[in-house]
Protein backbone atom coordinates (compact mmCIF):
# COMPACT_ATOMS: atom_id res chain seq x y z
CA UNK A 1 0.00 0.00 0.00
CA UNK A 2 1.25 3.92 -0.83
CA UNK A 3 0.34 6.29 0.11
CA UNK A 4 0.93 10.41 -0.39
CA UNK A 5 0.84 12.26 2.96
CA UNK A 6 1.15 16.25 3.23
CA UNK A 7 -2.39 16.55 6.01
CA UNK A 8 -4.87 14.62 7.50
CA UNK A 9 -6.04 13.39 4.16
CA UNK A 10 -4.11 11.15 1.16
CA UNK A 11 -4.68 9.30 -1.16
CA UNK A 12 -3.90 5.18 -1.27
CA UNK A 13 -3.40 2.71 -4.00
CA UNK A 14 -2.76 -1.68 -2.96
CA UNK A 15 -1.12 -3.93 -5.67
CA UNK A 16 1.29 -6.20 -6.08
CA UNK A 17 2.91 -6.47 -9.91
CA UNK A 18 6.75 -7.24 -11.59
CA UNK A 19 8.83 -4.75 -12.92
CA UNK A 20 7.23 -2.15 -14.33
CA UNK A 21 6.51 2.02 -14.45
CA UNK A 22 3.38 3.65 -14.72
CA UNK A 23 1.35 6.45 -13.40
CA UNK A 24 -1.99 5.84 -11.05
CA UNK A 25 -5.38 7.83 -11.98
CA UNK A 26 -8.37 7.05 -12.35
CA UNK A 27 -10.88 6.73 -15.71
CA UNK A 28 -14.09 5.79 -16.47
CA UNK A 29 -13.56 3.13 -20.10
CA UNK A 30 -15.59 4.38 -22.96
CA UNK A 31 -17.65 2.39 -24.58
CA UNK A 32 -19.00 2.88 -28.77
CA UNK A 33 -21.56 2.21 -30.17
CA UNK A 34 -20.36 -0.27 -32.32
CA UNK A 35 -19.56 -2.59 -29.26
CA UNK A 36 -23.38 -2.04 -28.85
CA UNK A 37 -24.24 -2.96 -31.98
CA UNK A 38 -22.08 -6.06 -31.80
CA UNK A 39 -23.56 -6.96 -28.69
CA UNK A 40 -26.86 -6.79 -29.89
CA UNK A 41 -26.04 -8.75 -33.09
CA UNK A 42 -24.43 -11.65 -30.81
CA UNK A 43 -27.20 -11.88 -28.18
CA UNK A 44 -30.27 -10.93 -30.40
CA UNK A 45 -31.38 -9.03 -27.91
CA UNK A 46 -32.86 -5.67 -27.62
CA UNK A 47 -31.98 -2.59 -25.72
CA UNK A 48 -34.84 -2.72 -23.58
CA UNK A 49 -34.84 -6.69 -23.53
CA UNK A 50 -31.10 -6.40 -21.95
CA UNK A 51 -32.14 -3.25 -19.51
CA UNK A 52 -34.79 -5.62 -18.19
CA UNK A 53 -32.59 -8.42 -17.76
CA UNK A 54 -30.02 -6.42 -16.16
CA UNK A 55 -32.63 -5.54 -13.62
CA UNK A 56 -33.57 -8.64 -12.86
CA UNK A 57 -30.15 -10.25 -12.21
CA UNK A 58 -28.72 -6.99 -9.95
CA UNK A 59 -30.28 -7.94 -7.12
CA UNK A 60 -28.46 -6.28 -4.29
CA UNK A 61 -30.55 -7.21 -1.18
CA UNK A 62 -33.53 -5.80 0.63
CA UNK A 63 -33.85 -3.38 4.21
CA UNK A 64 -36.07 -3.55 6.60
CA UNK A 65 -36.73 -0.28 8.63
CA UNK A 66 -39.12 1.61 11.10
CA UNK A 67 -40.26 5.31 10.84
CA UNK A 68 -42.07 7.23 13.85
CA UNK A 69 -42.46 11.20 14.25
CA UNK A 70 -43.42 12.37 17.35
CA UNK A 71 -45.14 15.76 16.53
CA UNK A 72 -45.14 17.33 20.37
CA UNK A 73 -41.54 16.75 20.55
CA UNK A 74 -40.45 16.99 16.55
CA UNK A 75 -38.55 14.08 16.69
CA UNK A 76 -38.11 11.60 14.22
CA UNK A 77 -37.28 8.33 15.21
CA UNK A 78 -35.71 5.95 12.43
CA UNK A 79 -35.40 1.94 13.20
CA UNK A 80 -32.78 0.23 11.12
CA UNK A 81 -34.21 -3.08 11.59
CA UNK A 82 -32.33 -6.05 9.28
CA UNK A 83 -31.32 -6.63 5.67
CA UNK A 84 -31.57 -9.35 3.96
CA UNK A 85 -29.88 -10.99 1.00
CA UNK A 86 -27.05 -8.84 0.32
CA UNK A 87 -25.08 -8.89 -2.36
CA UNK A 88 -21.95 -10.19 -1.34
CA UNK A 89 -18.69 -7.92 -1.78
CA UNK A 90 -15.61 -9.58 -0.19
CA UNK A 91 -13.91 -12.44 -2.11
CA UNK A 92 -15.13 -15.34 0.35
CA UNK A 93 -18.83 -14.63 -0.58
CA UNK A 94 -19.80 -12.19 1.99
CA UNK A 95 -19.85 -8.94 2.85
CA UNK A 96 -19.32 -6.90 6.43
CA UNK A 97 -22.68 -4.59 5.81
CA UNK A 98 -23.53 -1.72 8.16
CA UNK A 99 -26.40 0.89 7.17
CA UNK A 100 -25.58 4.73 7.32
CA UNK A 101 -28.74 7.13 7.88
CA UNK A 102 -29.05 10.57 7.21
CA UNK A 103 -31.77 13.42 6.11
CA UNK A 104 -30.59 15.04 2.53
CA UNK A 105 -29.45 17.57 1.74
CA UNK A 106 -28.60 17.98 5.43
CA UNK A 107 -25.36 15.43 4.99
CA UNK A 108 -23.71 16.73 8.28
CA UNK A 109 -25.72 14.69 10.46
CA UNK A 110 -25.37 10.94 9.91
CA UNK A 111 -25.84 7.88 12.27
CA UNK A 112 -24.00 4.75 11.54
CA UNK A 113 -25.21 1.76 12.27
CA UNK A 114 -22.66 -1.44 13.90
CA UNK A 115 -20.65 -3.31 11.23
CA UNK A 116 -21.86 -7.13 10.97
CA UNK A 117 -18.82 -9.17 10.01
CA UNK A 118 -18.91 -11.82 7.77
CA UNK A 119 -23.02 -11.84 6.55
CA UNK A 120 -25.22 -11.29 3.77
CA UNK A 121 -28.50 -11.24 6.32
CA UNK A 122 -27.57 -8.66 9.16
CA UNK A 123 -30.15 -8.11 12.18
CA UNK A 124 -29.21 -4.62 13.15
CA UNK A 125 -32.59 -3.23 15.77
CA UNK A 126 -30.64 0.22 16.05
CA UNK A 127 -32.51 3.41 16.48
CA UNK A 128 -32.05 6.92 15.46
CA UNK A 129 -33.77 10.30 16.08
CA UNK A 130 -33.70 13.31 14.45
CA UNK A 131 -34.49 16.76 15.77
CA UNK A 132 -36.80 17.97 12.40
CA UNK A 133 -39.55 20.79 12.64
CA UNK A 134 -42.54 19.01 11.06
CA UNK A 135 -42.98 21.96 8.55
CA UNK A 136 -38.81 21.25 7.74
CA UNK A 137 -39.87 17.63 6.79
CA UNK A 138 -41.32 18.26 3.20
CA UNK A 139 -38.43 19.26 1.83
CA UNK A 140 -36.34 16.56 2.96
CA UNK A 141 -35.29 12.71 1.50
CA UNK A 142 -34.57 9.80 3.97
CA UNK A 143 -31.24 8.07 2.54
CA UNK A 144 -30.47 4.41 4.18
CA UNK A 145 -27.19 3.66 2.39
CA UNK A 146 -25.73 -0.40 3.25
CA UNK A 147 -21.94 -0.04 3.25
CA UNK A 148 -19.37 -3.17 3.28
CA UNK A 149 -16.73 -1.89 5.69
CA UNK A 150 -13.60 -2.53 4.49
CA UNK A 151 -10.37 -1.91 6.80
CA UNK A 152 -7.95 -0.40 4.65
CA UNK A 153 -9.95 1.23 1.92
CA UNK A 154 -12.93 3.15 1.02
CA UNK A 155 -16.26 1.07 2.02
CA UNK A 156 -18.16 -0.15 -0.91
CA UNK A 157 -21.84 1.04 -1.62
CA UNK A 158 -23.83 -2.03 -1.62
CA UNK A 159 -27.36 0.22 -2.18
CA UNK A 160 -29.42 2.63 -1.14
CA UNK A 161 -33.23 3.23 -0.28
CA UNK A 162 -34.42 6.68 -0.64
CA UNK A 163 -37.54 8.21 0.85
CA UNK A 164 -38.75 11.45 0.36
CA UNK A 165 -40.84 12.65 3.31
CA UNK A 166 -43.81 14.77 1.37
CA UNK A 167 -44.72 11.22 0.34
CA UNK A 168 -44.82 9.31 3.69
CA UNK A 169 -48.07 9.75 6.07
CA UNK A 170 -46.27 10.31 9.45
CA UNK A 171 -49.79 10.02 11.19
CA UNK A 172 -48.71 6.38 12.28
CA UNK A 173 -45.51 4.45 12.81
CA UNK A 174 -44.51 2.37 9.86
CA UNK A 175 -42.48 -0.97 9.42
CA UNK A 176 -41.78 -2.16 6.24
CA UNK A 177 -39.25 -3.88 3.75
CA UNK A 178 -37.62 -1.98 0.70
CA UNK A 179 -35.32 -3.59 -2.12
CA UNK A 180 -32.29 -1.51 -2.11
CA UNK A 181 -31.11 0.67 -5.27
CA UNK A 182 -28.26 0.94 -6.98
CA UNK A 183 -26.80 4.33 -5.40
CA UNK A 184 -25.44 7.32 -6.81
CA UNK A 185 -22.20 8.13 -7.48
CA UNK A 186 -20.29 10.81 -6.64
CA UNK A 187 -17.60 11.78 -9.36
CA UNK A 188 -14.17 10.71 -7.63
CA UNK A 189 -12.24 13.75 -6.22
CA UNK A 190 -9.07 14.07 -7.63
CA UNK A 191 -6.00 14.04 -5.47
CA UNK A 192 -3.44 14.01 -7.96
CA UNK A 193 -1.15 11.19 -9.78
CA UNK A 194 1.89 9.17 -8.62
CA UNK A 195 4.95 7.11 -10.26
CA UNK A 196 6.38 4.02 -9.00
CA UNK A 197 8.24 1.50 -10.28
CA UNK A 198 7.78 -2.13 -8.47
CA UNK A 199 10.82 -4.86 -9.39
CA UNK A 200 10.68 -8.26 -7.55
CA UNK A 201 13.54 -11.02 -8.20
CA UNK A 202 12.37 -14.43 -7.06
CA UNK A 203 15.64 -16.02 -6.29
CA UNK A 204 16.66 -13.31 -4.11
CA UNK A 205 13.25 -13.08 -2.48
CA UNK A 206 14.05 -9.19 -2.59
CA UNK A 207 10.82 -6.70 -4.08
CA UNK A 208 12.18 -3.01 -4.51
CA UNK A 209 9.82 0.36 -4.82
CA UNK A 210 11.09 3.18 -6.32
CA UNK A 211 9.17 6.35 -5.87
CA UNK A 212 9.85 8.46 -8.54
CA UNK A 213 7.47 11.53 -8.22
CA UNK A 214 3.92 12.42 -7.75
CA UNK A 215 2.19 14.98 -9.79
CA UNK A 216 -1.18 17.41 -9.18
CA UNK A 217 -1.76 17.07 -5.75
CA UNK A 218 -4.46 18.28 -3.75
CA UNK A 219 -3.53 21.43 -2.09
CA UNK A 220 -3.80 21.25 1.93
CA UNK A 221 -2.34 24.07 2.98
CA UNK A 222 -3.62 27.75 3.30
CA UNK A 223 -1.15 29.28 0.71
CA UNK A 224 -2.44 26.86 -2.02
CA UNK A 225 0.93 24.10 -1.53
CA UNK A 226 1.70 21.27 0.52
CA UNK A 227 4.68 19.75 1.95
CA UNK A 228 3.96 16.22 0.69
CA UNK A 229 5.92 12.65 1.55
CA UNK A 230 4.94 8.89 0.76
CA UNK A 231 4.47 6.43 3.26
CA UNK A 232 4.59 2.79 1.77
CA UNK A 233 3.43 -0.24 4.05
CA UNK A 234 3.66 -3.60 3.38
CA UNK A 235 0.60 -5.56 4.63
CA UNK A 236 -0.34 -9.12 5.04
CA UNK A 237 -3.87 -10.87 5.69
CA UNK A 238 -4.58 -6.85 6.77
CA UNK A 239 -1.82 -7.30 9.12
CA UNK A 240 0.94 -4.05 8.76
CA UNK A 241 4.68 -6.13 8.39
CA UNK A 242 6.57 -2.82 7.86
CA UNK A 243 6.24 0.32 6.79
CA UNK A 244 8.82 3.18 5.29
CA UNK A 245 8.57 6.91 4.08
CA UNK A 246 10.39 9.41 2.07
CA UNK A 247 11.49 12.57 2.67
CA UNK A 248 9.32 15.47 3.14
CA UNK A 249 8.97 17.74 0.26
CA UNK A 250 8.71 21.28 1.75
CA UNK A 251 6.17 23.42 -0.55
CA UNK A 252 5.01 21.60 -3.69
CA UNK A 253 2.40 20.06 -5.35
CA UNK A 254 4.83 17.84 -7.50
CA UNK A 255 7.45 16.53 -5.48
CA UNK A 256 10.24 15.05 -7.52
CA UNK A 257 11.95 11.86 -4.94
CA UNK A 258 13.54 9.28 -6.57
CA UNK A 259 13.91 7.42 -3.76
CA UNK A 260 14.10 3.19 -3.60
CA UNK A 261 13.08 0.99 -0.43
CA UNK A 262 13.38 -2.94 -0.48
CA UNK A 263 11.33 -5.44 1.30
CA UNK A 264 12.43 -9.13 1.83
CA UNK A 265 9.29 -11.37 0.87
CA UNK A 266 9.59 -15.07 0.34
CA UNK A 267 8.02 -16.03 -3.63
CA UNK A 268 5.69 -18.19 -1.88
CA UNK A 269 4.24 -14.92 0.02
CA UNK A 270 3.74 -12.93 -3.58
CA UNK A 271 0.42 -12.53 -5.20
CA UNK A 272 -0.01 -10.91 -8.33
CA UNK A 273 -3.59 -8.56 -7.96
Amino acid sequence: MLMVMGSPCGANLSLIVFHSVFYFDTFTPQKHQDDDDEEEGETGMTEEEKEEEEKEEEKLGKLQYSIDYDFENTKLTIGILQAADLMSMDSGGTSDPYVRVHLFPDKKKKFDTKVHKKTLNPVFNETFVFKVPYEELGGKTLVMSVYDYDRFSKHDVIGEVKLPMNTIDLGRPIEEWRDLESADQEEPEKLGDICISLRYVPTAGKLTVCILEAKNLKKMDACGLSDPYVKIQLLQGGKRLKKKKTNVKKNTLNPYYNESFSFEIPLEQMQVQ
